[in-house]
């Protein structure tokens, strides 16, 4: 992506600056790919209940993990002039942050499942 928007300045298709992190931004957002169609197919012709709950649980996590790759990139301010060069403090922020939605998220999903396993069982 990176590579790609350089190319496009380099031959004067782009004219406004666009930086790395911007870049970052725009891949974590858009990696993040939704089955829902497959899904669909997969209802419509009665898939294995585990293939399904499988990939459901895939994208799932795709789309969590898009969201904190997000919240980590948005997290990422530099100190100084200028905003778009390598900060060690503002990185280490945007880890703790990644981090920190990380251990919640993993906090909240392990006592959601030993608690809906308490009642069902």
């Amino acid at each position: 992506m990176y590579g790609v928007v350089k190319l496009m300045q380099a031959v004067g298709q782009l004219s406004d600056k666009f930086y790395y992190t911007d870049c970052l931004f725009f891949g974590a957002i858009i990696s993040a790919t939704d089955p829902v169609t497959v899904l669909a197919i997969f209802n419509e012709l009665g898939a294995d209940v585990d293939l399904y709950a499988l990939l459901f649980g895939e994208s799932v996590l795709n789309d969590a993990v898009a969201i904190v790759l997000s919240s980590s990139i948005v997290a990422y301010q530099p100190s100084g002039g200028n905003s778009h060069t390598f900060d060690a403090a503002a990185f280490f922020k945007s880890v703790g942050v990644f981090l920190g939605i990380f251990s919640g998220s993993f906090a909240m999903g392990a006592v959601t499942g030993v608690v809906t396993a308490l009642i069902s069982f």
